[in-house]
């Protein structure tokens, strides 16, 4: 489970095996913690016009995970990684709520694909994701993700209690908390 709510980035590869390969000699020298964990590993995404992907995600307990999708040929993601090759799809970040999460998100005026929908996993019942796009972001997609943990099993489970937003003035933005410079 990472440290905060900013869970993993997303990586489209061509190869999920060549890619646990080249990153696994990656992290051994960069960041050796992410290798203690099982590699969470899914071989076949059941739902959706993506279905058939395959994905794995390095655990890291104390920070920012690498997760990588093999989409299926012939499904949205996997037209896109013919068209632009292997990319970062998207950034993810974890909340307990995620449909309230997309309320105050489009509250906020920001670009919501599907106007801020939330997708639930088929195979892991408990995952609710949705997406802020690009146009807000400035060219990266956000996922909003159900917290998650591994316990070691090559699987991702509930980790309800983790990150969860309050509202307005939880987090002040840095303008409310730094007085303006009084002009000369």
């Amino acid at each position: 489970m990472p440290s905060g709510p900013f869970a993993h980035v997303c990586m489209v590869v061509r190869d999920l095996d060549k890619a646990i390969e080249d990153w696994t000699k990656i992290l051994r020298v960069l960041d050796p913690a992410s290798l203690e964990e099982r590699l969470v590993k899914y071989d076949e995404f059941s739902s959706g016009d993506d279905a058939g992907m395959k994905w794995a995600t390095f655990v890291n307990n104390g920070g920012t995970e690498i997760q990588f999708i093999q989409p299926a040929p012939g499904t949205p993601m996997g037209d896109r990684l013919e068209k632009v090759g292997e990319h970062v799809h998207h950034l993810c970040y974890a909340t307990d709520d995620v449909p309230g999460a997309m309320e105050k998100l489009k509250a906020e005026g920001l670009h919501l694909p599907g106007g801020g929908q939330t997708f639930n996993d088929p195979d892991m019942t408990w995952q609710k994701w949705s997406w802020v796009g690009h146009k807000s972001t400035h060219g990266a997609l956000i996922e909003v993700a159900s917290p998650y943990e591994s316990r070691n099993d090559g699987k991702w489970h509930h980790a309800p209690g983790k990150f969860a937003y309050k509202g307005p003035g939880e987090h002040p933005s840095f303008a409310e908390i730094v007085p303006p410079v009084a002009a000369e």
